[in-house]
């Protein structure tokens, strides 16, 4: 059913709101709970979570970070090899190969073992803040998915990025570090909470995706809108979140190069260093115009995007882990023959 008419038509077809259900957000506020005894250190406690989902977030992106460097370097590393001791049909086939069984991997990854990790996460996050339940979207086994698929995703050369699946890894950490087995952590294992925490673990995320703090905890506060649920405290919690994973993800970064601890180029994406050089204002003209340019191109693949999606809705109708499992034997046979043959031309 093409989403841009399913409200013309209730119930609709998909039935998609069997099994969806609301968050509990009213227990919180009720006269019992909020007059029942407290704990000195509560507040500190909640704290103390928000420090280990920004710690958490921040290791995760460096996991990512790390792997995704060091497996392109060897990968372009022995191609090279390739290329100048060995035949050019040995090189392609391993330059091509490699990323293919990276890619096969993540696809058999999400559709076997966590496949609510599938797409970019953010829809399900927005739905989560605003009271709708997640169900599988916050599964242990999903965040491993999330996780692994984008590391391998990228590991494969496709055109997918870290900054989606971040959004929903950090809004997962929120949901799980409050069920740490800390009996401290109790009172904060409810609805209401969780809301909190995954936003704090949204924003770490964006976060660490970009290295931008307040950029992160602004992004949060505009998807979960409309917002009720925002106070000042919680405020300042979730941009500390962040920051925690910035601080987290630098430290991890200069470790691992051996640099001088610093606060600066911490952040999962890099974007390079900027020269500043002269500009004359005759640029413009020529900046507007390549702004046109991919204005126009952005727009017409959403527009190609769109439509392929309405037609992969209509005509795509058979169980999608049988496609897999066709695909995977077509795979597995065709590069068994493939490797073969490089390698009978290797020796």
């Amino acid at each position: 059913m093409d989403p841009r008419f399913s409200l013309k038509e209730y119930p609709r077809k998909d039935k998609v709101y069997q099994i969806k259900s609301s968050y509990n957000f009213e227990t919180i506020y009720s006269r019992v709970y909020l007059k029942r005894e407290k704990k000195g250190l509560e507040e500190l406690y909640r704290w103390l979570i928000h420090s280990l989902i920004g710690f958490f977030v921040g290791s995760i992106a460096f996991l990512m970070g790390y792997a995704e460097e060091h497996v392109a370097e060897i990968h372009a590393h022995y191609t090279q090899e390739l290329l100048h001791n060995r035949s050019i049909g040995v090189a392609y086939s391993f330059f091509f190969g490699w990323p293919l069984i990276f890619a096969l991997i993540g696809v058999l990854l999400t559709v076997y073992y966590g496949p609510y990790a599938a797409g970019s996460g953010v829809p399900e996050v927005m739905g989560m803040l605003n009271g709708v339940q997640g169900g599988g979207a916050t599964y242990i086994a999903t965040l491993i998915t999330k996780a692994l698929g984008t590391t391998l995703a990228v590991m494969a050369n496709l055109c997918v990025g870290k900054e989606g699946p971040l959004v929903h890894i950090g809004a997962i950490c929120g949901c799980v570090v409050p069920y740490i087995p800390f009996k401290s952590f109790e009172p904060f294992r409810n609805d209401s909470d969780k809301r909190t925490f995954m936003a704090a673990g949204c924003s770490a995320g964006v976060a660490a995706a970009f290295g931008a703090p307040i950029g992160g905890t602004l992004f949060t506060y505009e998807i979960s809108k409309p917002n009720t649920f925002w106070t000042f405290s919680m405020l300042w919690r979730v941009f500390f979140t962040a920051a925690i994973a910035v601080f987290t993800l630098g430290i991890l970064q200069q470790l691992e190069t051996g640099a001088l601890l610093s606060l600066s180029n911490s952040a999962a994406l890099k974007f390079g260093n900027v020269d500043i050089i002269y500009s004359p204002l005759s640029d413009a003209a020529v900046a507007i115009f390549i702004g046109i340019i991919c204005g126009v191109l952005g727009a017409g693949f959403i527009a190609i995007y769109t439509y392929l999606g309405i037609l992969r809705k209509k005509h795509i109708n058979t169980n999608f882990k049988k496609i897999v499992e066709v695909l995977f034997f077509s795979f597995a046979t065709s590069s068994t023959f493939f490797w073969l043959s490089a390698w009978s031309a290797y020796n």
